[in-house]
Formats: C-alpha cells, structure tokens, sequence
C-alpha cells in the first residue's frame, strides 16, 4: 500500500495542505498542536471513516468552517483509489473513485494503515473496550467476512438493546438475538483465527524486545473457532443472561463484551504490567502485526507513527527504526525532536517541519 497524495481543506487547524509525500519515508517535525498528528489522523479517517483520537466531527472541522474535506490517492493491490470524505457536523460523507461505494464492505476490502500512537497505551491498559478495540484494528485489515459480520452485529445489537429498553417480549427480541449469535460467532471465529496467526509471531518479537528475559501472549476467552461450538455457547450465554437483561435492560453478553487477556510472564498486563513492558507489548504486537499481514496478503501496509520518541526509549526506538529501515514500505513519523531518531541510524527519506498547519520540506 502507498499513499500518494493527500489534500486536505479545513481539516483540524489546516486550512489547506496539497502534499505528495515520500513513497518510502516522512518524518513531519513540530511542537504539539501544530498539525502533525492531524496529518496521520487523516490518513487514518479516510481509510477508516473514524478518527484514532475518539473525536467528533465538528472538532475535525476548521475554526469557523462548515465543512472539511479529505482526499486521499492511493494505491492498493495494485488498484489505485481516490478516497473523498466530506466532514460536516452532523455525518460524514464518503466517496471511492468519484462516487459513492456500493457497501462498506467493498469500501473496506483494501489493506489498512498500522496505527502506533499513545492512545494505544491507554487502550491495553484501561478498560475490556480498549482491548477489543485494540485487536479489533488489526484482525480488521483486509477481512471481509469480518467487516461484514461486525456491521451486521452492530445494527443487530443496536435494535436489540431498542427493544429491551422498551421491555418488549421475548418472542420480539429473539430474532435479534437471532441476528446476534449468527454474526457474534464469525466475529469471535476471527479474533481466534488472528491471534492463531499472530501469537506465534508477536510471541518471538516480544523475547526479542526483552532480550529473552520476558514473555508474552494473547488469549482469547474462546479456544476454539468452530462454528457449532461458538453457536451452542453463544446460546448458553444469553440464557444465563436473560434475568440480568430485563433488570439492566441491555445485551450483556457477546463479542462486544468479550475482554482478550493481553498476558506478559503469565500474569495479566492490565494488572502487573510496568510501563516499560506495556510499551514493549505493543511494539511486539505491532511488529507482528505487519509480518503477518505481509505473509497473509504480500503488500506491505502503510505505517503511521505518532510521536515515537515520547513513547519509546531508547532502546526500543532503535528496535523499531532497525525493522522499519529493513523494509520497504511507506512510513509516516511524527515527532518534535527529530534528532534522537537521527542518532539512531534515521537518515533516509523525506524530512518535514509543520507549524501553525503549514508543512514545509527541511533539509535531514
């Protein structure tokens, strides 16, 4: 995947940014709240259609301004698509190649860009939604049958938790809860499916992080993938629940309440973690995330950043920018000191200075 071009009109505090960026490396240097995040935060919108800082839309929108507008060229499977979302308060708008998607799932079926940013620390640390949300990203990339199930799921849940709150009888309700177990067990087969995938990858990266000294896994309430299975619990699940139900008039069971135990030495991370090794968590997590996207698709996916040198040290930094150098896909940096980076062997590529939402090239 590779980003080549993104226009942006009244976006956060950028009243207008035409930029061609680097198809291999972009550094973007400046103090905070200058702009260099929104940049990231764009690419992301328009490949997600939802921001990575939890915003609404008429904070997305320029001071003053009605509207803001994306655009974003790229190129995909060796298909190249023009993405366009239009921001206005009340809804976003959203178009591929000049006209509106038939479906979000055709919409979604291109690889997505790897998010590392400091809210992600947040996210494996605080509440089961942040953990969901957190695997939910990755297992996201590239997975129809799981985009698909999880909009589905959402409508599904949404009328559901309606009729509940209406106190409407069982017999109404149980076709959505139907509709629940139907979609509820292809998103759980996934997650299970990824981390399959995954854990042996992400478990190497994290001994490699730690010098051999630490270890780390992901589990999943569910083992096992099959359908029957996941079907027969997911029944169970809402019988035991259905007292519970009435009283709280919400759906309390399924994978929107399921909580992955994120472990490091076999205890759980939300509990014992330093964050020192939380940190090391994700960077393993992400690490393997773009190996397995790379043997799963063979494309490289795009690489956001945000604001590495906060959140890594030293050590981990280099880490991370000796496995970004050793590959060849598009990377995106933020930073407001660019000369730790430097230090650490980052000389190639495109350097960029934004102040006050206008970006300049500098000189690395």
């Amino acid at each position: 995947m590779k980003i080549k071009n993104i226009n942006l009109v009244n976006f956060r505090n950028m009243a207008r940014l035409d930029w061609t960026p680097d198809l291999r490396l972009n550094v973007i240097i400046g103090d905070n709240a200058q702009g260099k995040t929104s940049i990231l935060e764009s690419i992301y919108l328009a490949v997600y259609l939802k921001s990575f800082r939890s915003a609404r839309n008429e904070n997305l929108i320029q001071y003053n301004k009605r509207t803001a507008v994306i655009n974003i060229n790229l190129r995909s499977f060796d298909i190249d698509r023009i993405i366009k979302v239009i921001i206005r308060k009340e809804r976003k708008e959203v178009h591929l190649n000049d006209k509106k998607p038939d479906s979000y799932q055709d919409f979604f079926s291109g690889l997505s860009p790897v998010l590392f940013s400091p809210e992600e620390l947040q996210l494996i640390g605080g509440a089961p939604g942040g953990r969901r949300t957190f695997l939910d990203r990755a297992v996201f990339q590239g997975n129809r049958s799981f985009i698909q199930a999880s909009i589905e799921y959402a409508r599904h849940l949404r009328q559901r938790n309606k009729l509940l709150k209406e106190g409407r009888t069982s017999d109404e309700i149980y076709p959505w809860t139907l509709g629940l177990i139907r979609t509820g067990i292809i998103i759980r087969a996934e997650r299970i499916h990824y981390l399959e995938r995954l854990n042996p990858f992400f478990m190497e990266v994290f001994r490699l992080v730690t010098d051999n000294r630490e270890s780390a896994e992901i589990e999943y309430p569910f083992k096992d993938r099959n359908i029957i299975f996941l079907e027969n619990e997911s029944f169970k699940e809402f019988e035991r629940s259905r007292e519970r139900e009435i009283i709280w008039k919400q759906t309390l069971v399924g994978p929107h309440r399921d909580d992955p135990v994120f472990m490091i030495n076999g205890k759980p991370l939300r509990q014992y973690a330093s964050q020192g090794q939380q940190r090391s968590f994700i960077l393993a997590f992400k690490i393997a995330q773009i190996i397995e996207l790379e043997q799963r698709t063979g494309e490289i996916p795009v690489l956001l950043l945000d604001d590495l040198t906060s959140e890594l040290d030293q050590k981990r930094q280099k880490f991370f920018l000796d496995f970004i150098q050793q590959r060849s896909g598009q990377v995106f940096i933020t930073t407001t000191d660019v000369d730790p980076l430097i230090r650490r062997g980052l000389t190639e590529g495109s350097f960029y200075a934004i102040e006050g939402g206008v970006m300049r090239s500098v000189a690395n």
